[in-house]
């Protein structure tokens, strides 16, 4: 049987590839796979083209929502069109609050001092949806 996929959303800044990593390795001891977006593509349509294509592999959507980030935004509705479960993480310490869209689609909070806290909500998460998907 082929492990779930999951591509994770987050802004390309060091805060971003902290949770990235969080979540990969949370999802992985889930028995989830990682879609990988390719670090090699140039910014741009280019590289918009190839998440949107990692979007479509990916079985589930984890997306950091912390900063309002609007290439997240715009890559969580492309999700959402597609019907994606997706999941929503929030830093506490952002500063701002979720998008008004977002309020009520349930989300994971979390304090960046703790990625490993993070990890385990996602890897609790993925787990629990894996089991819903199943029964």
């Amino acid at each position: 049987m082929q492990s779930r996929r999951v591509f994770v959303l987050a802004p390309f800044n060091p805060d971003g590839q902290r949770v990235r990593e969080a979540v990969r390795r949370a999802v992985e001891e889930a028995g989830f796979s990682v879609v990988q977006d390719s670090d090699a593509v140039r910014p741009g349509a280019e590289r918009t083209f190839s998440i949107l294509g990692s979007i479509r592999e990916a079985d589930l959507i984890i997306a950091d929502v912390s900063f309002h980030n609007p290439n997240v935004l715009y890559e969580i509705g492309f999700a959402h069109a597609l019907r994606k479960p997706t999941i929503f993480l929030y830093n506490i310490k952002s500063g701002s609050g979720l998008p008004s869209d977002l309020v009520g689609f349930g989300c994971l909070t979390y304090d960046p001092a703790n990625l490993r806290g993070l990890s385990d909500l996602v890897k609790s998460e993925t787990e629990a949806l894996a089991m819903q998907r199943s029964a």
